[in-house]
């Protein structure tokens, strides 16, 4: 039988198509074996002080899981250090409405406001002494951002002109920073 060069490179495709497809199907098939060894493999193991944190939290948890957030740490400045913990279990975060969170995200979402943030957990408390540093723009510029980062819950009056970021607020802060820097 004679072949027409159209019907060899039909062929020639097919095969190749066939080919492609047997390779796709051992990858998919690969991919779900090592998907279900990886879930049991990437669990920390006990003496692995890495994940220290990781593991108190499937001790505490267990294979349901959650999310936590924690800290220890003595702002520049203070007498004692602060200690803070948050965490819910994985039922619990299903609950959330992650829209809520958008206040206090939004009144970071600026980096005049998270300069001033800075400067005030590292001790410049009035606005008089934010003033004299140029980054932070007049004085009215800096109550506007420093009203907007108050009414989030980032900033606080301690006393008469004099702010500070709130102690159950460090940790979650210096979590977030932590977050958008690594």
């Amino acid at each position: 039988m004679n072949t027409s060069p159209q019907d060899e490179s039909t062929s020639a495709v097919e095969a190749r198509l066939a080919e492609l497809e047997r390779k796709v199907a051992d990858l998919e098939e690969a991919s779900t074996d090592r998907g279900s060894v990886d879930r049991t493999m990437s669990r920390p193991t006990e003496g692995d002080d890495t994940f220290w944190a990781l593991n108190g939290l499937i001790d505490h948890a267990g294979d349901e899981g959650g999310v936590v957030y924690t800290g220890h740490t003595t702002p520049p400045g203070a007498e004692s250090p602060v200690s803070w913990q948050m965490g819910l279990d994985s039922a619990a975060i299903e609950d959330l409405t992650f829209a809520e969170a958008a206040p206090a995200l939004a009144a970071l979402g600026h980096p005049v406001r998270l300069e001033l943030l800075q400067a005030i957990y590292e001790g410049t408390t009035t606005v008089a002494q934010l003033g004299d540093d140029d980054r932070f723009g007049t004085t009215g510029q800096i109550y506007h951002h420093i009203h907007a980062l108050a009414g989030a819950g980032w900033l606080e009056n301690s006393r008469r002109g004099h702010w500070r970021v709130p102690g159950q607020k460090i940790v979650p802060l210096l979590t977030l920073i932590l977050i958008g820097t690594h």
